[in-house]
């Protein structure tokens, strides 16, 4: 699996200007949600943990939802889209609403 932090520009100690929202539909998003992080009992097939959550919080409902309509890894393939920009934006322009400290 890739990590989707992979490919964002070095912001250690900088701190991140979240935008104002219009809207505060906000969603709780686990943002790493990968077979890898679920741990399953082989006897029931039932999920006893979800692990690695340090890239969950809250986010507009569209934040994350995409990653988990196609196959695949989060990078963009050939013929897709790539987000990056978009996501950048997103967490990095105009109005200060806090700070979050890498």
């Amino acid at each position: 699996m890739h990590s989707r932090s992979r490919n964002l520009p070095d912001t250690w100690g900088r701190p991140w200007r979240m935008r104002r929202r219009k809207q505060q539909d906000l969603v709780f998003c686990h943002n790493n949600l990968s077979m890898n992080n679920v741990i399953v009992d082989l006897g029931t097939l039932k999920i006893k943990a979800i692990v690695d959550w340090e890239y969950a919080g809250f986010y507009p409902p569209e934040f994350e939802f995409p990653f988990y309509q196609r196959p695949g890894s989060s990078v963009a393939l050939d013929g897709e889209v790539d987000d990056f920009d978009l996501l950048t934006r997103m967490i990095s322009d105009d109005e200060d609403c806090g700070t979050r400290s890498l």
